[in-house]
């Protein structure tokens, strides 16, 4: 079996300095992708800021000029694999869109402790596992996980510090269980659309709450 570019690396520290694409790309599909985007190819001279789906902030850190990454985008790449839990070591991330690609596994906790995270599209992969309580974002807005598999309750820690931020969270089509809760919903003050059609929701809506 081939990845066609398996997301294994994407530490802080590879990133920033170089990123190590021996690590990302593997098997002769994952080359082909690979050379048809910017800056992923092996030994590619290109700054990690100017490759294809890539966009960073310039910021200082003690004085000097850095470079921090703060989107990934790469929604219908051909990407397969897992989501790397490197991904959390990428602390000024504020959007991670990987939707319409073909990852398997669950939502790593490193990236749902990304506390600079807003949007977060995992739309449509192949997810499994648990849905996390806590996303640690207290700017998170978009949490789009729908048409995946991912199991458990809806948020039932109401501590959660994205539950104040959040405007829309898509968890359509998933294997969801238990039932609503209404000390979450009402943390969810910024709440604007919430769409939990096709899973196993059960128990009374409530109404009160919403």
């Amino acid at each position: 079996m081939f990845y066609v570019v398996s997301l294994a690396v994407l530490s802080h520290t590879t990133f920033v300095n170089h990123p190590n694409q021996t690590s990302l790309i593997q098997g002769s599909e994952g080359i082909v992708w690979s050379e048809s985007h910017t800056g992923w190819s092996f030994d590619s001279p290109i700054p990690h800021c100017q490759w294809s789906g890539i966009t960073c902030r310039i910021g200082l850190n003690g004085g000097a000029e850095q470079s921090v990454i703060t989107v990934i985008r790469l929604p219908n790449g051909g990407l397969s694999g897992t989501i790397p839990t490197e991904l959390g070591l990428l602390s000024g991330l504020e959007e991670l869109t990987l939707k319409g690609n073909l990852l398997r596994g669950s939502i790593p906790r490193e990236v749902a402790g990304l506390k600079n995270l807003h949007t977060l599209d995992l739309t449509d992969c192949l997810l499994t596992g648990t849905l996390p309580q806590i996303f640690e974002s207290p700017n998170l807005e978009k949490l789009l996980l729908g048409e995946n598999g991912i199991q458990g309750n809806f948020f039932h820690e109401d501590t959660s510090p994205h539950l104040q931020s959040v405007k829309e969270v898509n968890l359509e089509k998933n294997l969801l269980t238990g039932t609503l809760h209404g000390s979450t919903l009402l943390k969810m003050q910024q709440l604007e659309t919430l769409s939990l059609s096709e899973n196993e929701i059960s128990g009374v809506i409530p109404g009160k709450a919403l």
